[in-house]
């Protein structure tokens, strides 16, 4: 089966070279809308004039397009060969020397400009920034907190259940781990990831054994829409009839699952002083708890408004607490027991995917709208279901703000990377496929996409896909939403 070729770039019209100039004197903001009005008057043009578009593309020949305005060199297009050649000379000499002066050192060699533009691989631009690690606590013997701040020195700023995206290099890889932000998001309070140990972990061990204050870490985000907005003006509980009535929280964690929850239950206790929460927090042992020191004290603080429910797989002999692991059917006794009012809570459940399942199971058969419970999954690419990726580039359209722009996908770019790479505003995040900033919707065509992500049963319904972690098998147009 054939690939698809490049489009090719039709010869400069005066109609560009007059775009051009004019595009010389025009805002910044203006010059992508005239491109492109220009390169659909000149399609309209063609079909006025009785051209069809060719229905195949093949591998020797791609399909023939208008030049973007960055394409058209108003000196190759003013000027004979000869001449052109000899100012080309000139303006890259003068680069240089401009160059030099302002601190740059040429490249050993100036190569002349080739007759023909090459195809370059385009970089992807998906850029991280440094976080800095100022303090190390170990929480459990194999559970880390790194305390993080800016590069430069300024808080980091976050949503209560928000998480980090890292680029570790491990092994000559460059690997990509999201950990939540487990710190009360509050003013005087250190911002920080807690990092558990896992089997076969190559980013989560390397951290738990190594991390080191002042050590650097890159980052995306902070990403995810597993979040709550603490609301000070919170009313009275009994007036339902408030926007701003007092809630109740129900909080279901599982193992590390219990670091986005601390932050969401510590913010919201300590800002909304009429809300109440109750956390269901399942573990193996009792030394597997994290963070348990912290939540006695915060029980401490807020009395009969923060009701903790530990439940041990394999409790001490003097444990008293519930016992189990948190299937459906110890999460309905539990939720049952502890009195929860699960017509009004909002529920927010994290930890590992069996634990979760159960907590969809539990709360259906207790009657609570599935739209009505937040979560949060959690996994490393290691994890993901292997996909074929397409060989070669595909052209791909995006819609984004209302303009229609054509670029390329080059051979293991995903959609993201493509879009970054010609200079598309494309919105993104943690780009690996856990927070959908960059989901599009597929207009036309077909995608490959690592799964799983966290793209909702109705998203996918409405023809989203994630395009971090998405990759066009041949011609398609995507709309950024």
């Amino acid at each position: 089966m054939s690939r698809l070729a490049d489009a090719v770039p039709q010869p400069v019209a005066p109609s560009d070279v007059a775009a051009k100039l004019v595009s010389l004197a025009l805002p910044a903001r203006l010059v992508a809308p005239l491109d492109q009005a220009r390169r659909d008057a000149r399609v309209l043009g063609g079909v006025l004039r009785g051209q069809r578009p060719t229905p195949v593309r093949t591998v020797t020949q791609g399909p023939a397009r208008a030049p973007h305005l960055e394409e058209v060199d108003l000196i190759d297009a003013l000027f004979p060969r000869r001449i052109a050649e000899k100012l080309q000379q000139v303006r890259r000499d003068v680069g240089t020397v401009v160059g030099v002066l302002s601190g740059e050192r040429p490249a050993p060699t100036v190569a002349r400009r080739p007759r023909t533009t090459p195809v370059s691989t385009a970089p992807t631009t998906v850029a991280t920034r440094p976080l800095r690690i100022t303090r190390v606590v170990r929480e459990t013997p194999d559970a880390v907190s790194l305390f993080l701040e800016e590069a430069d020195g300024k808080a980091l700023s976050f949503v209560p259940g928000q998480f980090l995206t890292f680029e570790v290099k491990r092994e000559g890889q460059t690997l990509r781990r999201a950990y939540s932000l487990a710190s009360a998001a509050l003013p005087g309070h250190a911002p920080h990831v807690t990092v558990k140990r896992v089997e076969g972990g190559r980013v989560s061990n390397h951290l738990v054994d190594h991390a080191r204050a002042g050590d650097v870490l890159h980052a995306l985000g902070p990403s995810g829409v597993f979040t709550v907005t603490p609301d000070p003006s919170a009313a009275d509980p009994a007036d339902s009839t408030s926007p701003n009535a007092a809630r109740h929280l129900l909080l279901v964690a599982g193992g590390s699952g219990i670091t986005p929850i601390a932050s969401i239950a510590e913010s919201v206790l300590a800002t909304e002083p009429r809300s109440k929460v109750t956390l269901v927090f399942g573990n193996r042992r009792l030394d597997d708890v994290i963070f348990r020191a912290r939540l006695k004290t915060l029980q401490a603080r807020y009395g009969e408004r923060f009701v903790v429910d530990h439940v041990l797989q394999d409790p001490p002999a003097e444990w008293t607490g519930a016992r189990g692991v948190l299937d459906a059917t110890t999460q309905r006794e539990r939720f049952t027991t502890l009195g929860v009012d699960l017509a009004r809570a909002e529920i927010f459940v994290c930890g590992p995917t069996p634990m979760m399942d159960a907590a969809h199971e539990a709360l259906s058969s207790l009657g609570v709208d599935p739209s009505r419970i937040h979560e949060e999954r959690f996994t490393s690419p290691e994890q993901r279901k292997p996909v074929a990726r397409p060989k070669g580039p595909q052209p791909v359209l995006v819609t984004l703000g209302g303009t229609k722009r054509e670029v390329v996908q080059r051979e293991g770019q995903t959609l993201l990377e493509a879009g970054l790479a010609s200079g598309l505003a494309m919105p993104f995040s943690c780009a690996m496929g856990g927070c959908a900033a960059c989901k599009v919707r597929l207009v036309e065509g077909d995608v490959v996409q690592e799964e799983p992500n966290c793209l909702t049963a109705s998203e996918r319904a409405e023809g989203y896909v994630l395009a971090c972690c998405s990759r066009a098998t041949g011609p398609c147009a995507v709309e950024v939403p």
